[in-house]
C-alpha cells in the first residue's frame, strides 16, 4: 500500500526542471484515467475464447458509448473471427471498429494491445497469464475487466495485488468475473448479514460439483505448435487453469470470502483423481492429441489427458474460529452448485434471503433481479465515468489464493496458514517467457507432494 501523506508544511517548488517533472506526471495521470462524462470509451478485448465473446458483448451492451477498437488473442484465427462476427452483429452497428494493425496475436499479444490508445481492456484469457497481463495493462494506463480466477499459483496472485495497488494510484478500476458481487439480491443480503442479521457466523458450506467439460484434441490452427495446443486445451492442466476449484468453484469461495469480510487464516483440504483418468471419451482425445505431437503414436498419451483433480474437500478457517467447508470437482451425476452460512441466531443460502434455525424466513429480497455478468459491466461503466473507478483487484486475487490454497493443501496433505501461503510460499509455475514449442506437463498431485 502506498505510504501516507507527511503532514508537514511542503515548500512551494521552485526549480523549473521540478515544474516540469510534476507537468510531465500530471499529463500522464491525465492519459492514464479517461476523462468523466459521456464521451467515448475505446475498449480493447484480450481473449477470443466462449467466455471472452460474451463479456466483450456485455460491456458494449453497459454503455451506448463503448467502442471497440482492438483485438488480441493467442491465435490469429480467433482474433480475425471474433472481429468478423461482432462486425456483423447489428446491436453493435458503427461500434466495431477494429482494423487490420488492431488485430494481435501471439504469446506477446498482451503487450501490443496495453500500447493501442483502447481506455479499457477487457480479458478473459487463459488465468495463467493474467498477471503479467494485468500490471502490462495499468502499466500502460488501462482500465481493467478481468474475468476470474486471475492466477493459478502464489506469484501470480501478487502480481495482480500489485497490479490493483498501481491502479489505485493511477485513479483506474479493474472489475472482475465474479459476478455475484454485482446481483442486487445478494448485495442488500450482504449488508443485513454483515449488520448482524443472523448473528455472528459460526459456519457455512459452499459447492461446485458438476459434470466434465469440454477437451480440444485440436487447436484452432493446423500449424500450432505442442505448448498452443497446450494453451487451447488450459482447463486441463494446473499450470494453465488452477484447477476446477479455481476456475469454478472460486464463485463460490469468493461469496464464502465476502461473508466474512476477507479471506481464510488456515487451510485443510483432500483431494484425489479418479474418473477423468478412466473418461474414455476424454482418453479417445488425448490418445488424438498424443498422435499429433509424437509422430503418429499414441504411447504417452497419459500425460495429454491433464493433471486436474476431479475433486477437492476443504476446510477454510476464518479469523473468528468459524469453519467453512469447501466440495468441488467434476464426476458424473447431477452436481452441487451453491453457498450456505450459519449464525448464532440464523442461517442464510447467500442468494437473496435469511431464516431462522428452525426454518422461518425471516427476510427475502423483493427487489428487481439483474443478470450479474452484464451488472459488473454497467458498474464497471459506471464508475469510469463518474470518476470513481472501482478496484477489485485486491479483494479477486485473494479470493483466488483461496482457492490455490485449497489446492495445494489437497496435493500436499498439509494445513498451513494464510500468512505464509501470502508471503513466504514460493509456488511460480508459469514461465516467465513463453514462444512456440514443447508443451508443459506436471504429473499429477498424489497428497502427499512437498509444500512449496
Amino acid at each position: 500500500m502506498a505510504s501516507s501523506e507527511n503532514k508537514e508544511t511542503r515548500k512551494p517548488v521552485t526549480n523549473t526542471a521540478a515544474i516540469a517533472g510534476v507537468a510531465a506526471v500530471a499529463a500522464s495521470v491525465a492519459k492514464t484515467a479517461y476523462a468523466k462524462g459521456s464521451g467515448k470509451i475505446k475498449i480493447g478485448l484480450l481473449g477470443c475464447g466462449g467466455r471472452a465473446n460474451g463479456a466483450v458483448r456485455q460491456c458494449l451492451q453497459a454503455d451506448p458509448g463503448v467502442e471497440l477498437i482492438a483485438i488480441a488473442d493467442l491465435f490469429e484465427s480467433k482474433a480475425r473471427s471474433t472481429r468478423d462476427r461482432l462486425a456483423k452483429d447489428g446491436k453493435f452497428k458503427g461500434r466495431i471498429k477494429v482494423d487490420d494493425d488492431h488485430l494481435f496475436w501471439g504469446f506477446d499479444c498482451h503487450e501490443k494491445l496495453a500500447k493501442t490508445d483502447a481506455d479499457l481492456l477487457v480479458m478473459a484469457t487463459t488465468p495463467a497469464f493474467r498477471g503479467r497481463q494485468m500490471l502490462a495493462a495499468v502499466n500502460a494506463g488501462k482500465h481493467i475487466f478481468t474475468e476470474k480466477p486471475v492466477a493459478t499459483d502464489p506469484a501470480g496472485c501478487r502480481q495482480v495485488m500489485e497490479a490493483s495497488r498501481i491502479a489505485k494510484e493511477k485513479g483506474l478500476a479493474i472489475v472482475c468475473g465474479t459476478q455475484r458481487r454485482h446481483e442486487f439480491s445478494r448485495v442488500e443480503l450482504m449488508k443485513r448479514i454483515h449488520d448482524g442479521a443472523i448473528g455472528e457466523l459460526v459456519g457455512g458450506q459452499c459447492y461446485w460439483y458438476g459434470g466434465g467439460i469440454w477437451y480440444r484434441a485440436t487447436p484452432p490452427e493446423e500449424t500450432a505448435s505442442e505448448l498452443e495446443w497446450q494453451c487451447n486445451n488450459w482447463y486441463h492442466f494446473t499450470w494453465l487453469s488452477g484447477d476446477q476449484i479455481c476456475e469454478q468453484h472460486i464463485h463460490n469461495i469468493d461469496v464464502m470470502n465476502w461473508c466474512f469480510n476477507g479471506p481464510p487464516v488456515k487451510f485443510t483440504a483432500v483431494g484425489g483423481r479418479g474418473w477423468r483418468s478412466f473418461n474414455e471419451s476424454q482418453i479417445k482425445d488425448a490418445k488424438e492429441a498424443c498422435k499429433r505431437y509424437n509422430n503418429g503414436s499414441d504411447a504417452d498419451w497419459e500425460k495429454y489427458n491433464g493433471d486436474i483433480l476431479d475433486h477437492v474437500f476443504a476446510e477454510f478457517e476464518y479469523a473468528n474460529g468459524a469453519r467453512c467447508l469447501s466440495y468441488s470437482g467434476h464426476s458424473p451425476g447431477t452436481g452441487r452448485n451453491g453457498e450456505k452460512v450459519v449464525g448464532t441466531k440464523g442461517v442464510s443460502d447467500c442468494r437473496g434471503s435469511y431464516s431462522d434455525h428452525s426454518g422461518k424466513k425471516l427476510w427475502q429480497f423483493q427487489g428487481k433481479n439483474v443478470n450479474g455478468q452484464q451488472q459488473e459491466h454497467i458498474d464497471l461503466i459506471k464508475s469510469i465515468r463518474a470518476g470513481k473507478p472501482l478496484n477489485e483487484g485486491q479483494r479477486i486475487a485473494e479470493s483466488t489464493l483461496t482457492a490455490i490454497g485449497a489446492r495445494m493443501a489437497a496435493g500436499t496433505g498439509r494445513s498451513f496458514k494464510w500468512e505464509w501461503l501470502l508471503k513466504a510460499s514460493k509456488l511460480d509455475l508459469v514461465p516467465k517467457n513463453l514462444k512456440p514449442g514443447p508443451g508443459i506437463f506436471h504429473p499429477i498431485a498424489t497428497g502427499g507432494d512437498p509444500l512449496v
